[in-house]
């Protein structure tokens, strides 16, 4: 191989190896920014998570695999997201947690009408504390509740939703469920 030829083929190898980095940020700063009290959020988990994955599959590959609520404890306080975990029940964290890479690979923020916020949060702080409901009834008054049964409860009680579109998970679960692109879908519809 010639000198010239030696040097091209190390270029091309140089410029391949250089690490070419998207912008996975652009996304992360624009939700959180967006964030505001009574504001619905969603996010994708991570593609290594199972849950994510099978939450995604379920929704025969669905766009969300978390849904909360933001709410704002004291006025002029922090914002926080109110969601719903397993092993935690519903618990609060702060919008860049929720949002972080470590649990998110995509996200959105819905703004609700502003004459609904105060009551989307007083609805929403109303259900904090609860345990998560790992058989996923939507019966059971919302005693537990999962992140979909949450938001959609939230809502309901503050009047803005009336009624989520439900599904079924396949014969192996008996019961009905609020999907996340479901909930979503229905968020955005809200005029």
């Amino acid at each position: 191989m010639t000198h010239i030829g030696s040097m091209v083929v190390a270029t091309v190898f140089m410029v391949l190896a250089i690490p070419v980095h998207a912008e996975p940020q652009t996304w992360r700063d624009r939700a959180i920014a967006a964030v505001r009290p009574g504001a619905v959020v969603a996010r994708r988990g991570l593609d290594n998570d199972p849950i994510t994955q099978a939450i995604l599959f379920w929704q025969g590959g669905g766009r969300w695999s978390h849904v909360g609520i933001a709410v704002q404890l004291i006025p002029e306080g922090p914002i926080y997201i109110e969601s719903a975990m397993p092993g935690s029940g519903t618990r609060l964290e702060r919008p860049e947690i929720f949002f972080s890479p470590e649990q998110a690979s995509d996200g959105e923020v819905m703004l609700l009408p502003e004459e609904a916020v105060d009551a989307v949060q007083s609805a929403a702080k109303s259900l904090l504390g609860r345990p998560f409901d790992d058989q996923l009834e939507l019966d059971d008054d919302g005693r537990k509740l999962y992140c979909t049964e949450l938001v959609a409860l939230a809502l309901h009680i503050a009047g803005v939703v009336k009624h989520f579109p439900t599904r079924s998970v396949g014969s192996f679960w008996p019961q009905k469920v609020i999907a996340p692109d479901d909930l979503v879908a229905a968020v955005l519809a809200v005029k």
